[in-house]
């Protein structure tokens, strides 16, 4: 088994990549090997609409993305992580989701192979849980939907603002990390 996690944060001691790795320690317990890409390291542009993808197997543009969406291919299980800043993930993540237009067939069905388990984590500092609701079910309906995978969980930590303070979550901490442990159960 193999699962990566796709931080979308700018923060590598943040929140979001805090729960990444709980899910990623679960499922390493579980005999997964692990891998993390932090999207805010990368050097990759969005898509150019060249279509260039639906007449080839890959994206034109070689940068960064290319070894991501190999690992992706290549992975059993994705942990996709960002916060929310202004309503929205980041510009980083959404950048990222653009070039994933790359992973699907010209009749829009997902090149992926079919079986991936998909689990996406959220932060945000909003304390009502449900303030940003439809900004995860959007992006687990793309996960899902254009790529295939199935959604095992979303998990959201909220109300949080420094770095690294959704440790204090025990509740929260073990979830994750269950998440992960059960991710192909």
């Amino acid at each position: 088994m193999k699962v990566i996690g796709i931080v979308g944060s700018p923060r590598k001691n943040g929140n979001t990549n805090v729960l990444v790795q709980q899910v990623l320690k679960g499922a390493a317990e579980a005999g997964a090997e692990t891998r993390t890409f932090f999207l805010n390291e990368m050097n990759y542009r969005g898509c150019q609409g060249c279509n260039y993808c639906k007449a080839h197997e890959e994206c034109k543009l070689e940068d960064d993305l290319v070894e991501v969406f190999n690992e992706i291919a290549a992975a059993d299980g994705v942990v996709f992580g960002s916060p929310i800043y202004f309503a929205q993930f980041t510009g980083q993540m959404r950048l990222f989701l653009d070039r994933c237009y790359s992973l699907i067939n010209a009749d829009f069905s997902p090149r992926l192979p079919a079986g991936k388990k998909a689990v996406i984590i959220g932060t945000q500092g909003a304390p009502e849980p449900a303030a940003f609701k439809s900004v995860y079910e959007e992006f687990g309906g793309q996960i899902s939907g254009v790529m295939g995978m199935e959604i095992k969980d979303t998990l959201v930590g909220v109300g949080y603002h420094a770095p690294g303070e959704v440790k204090d979550n025990l509740e929260l901490m073990e979830k994750a990390k269950n998440t992960g442990l059960n991710l192909f159960k």
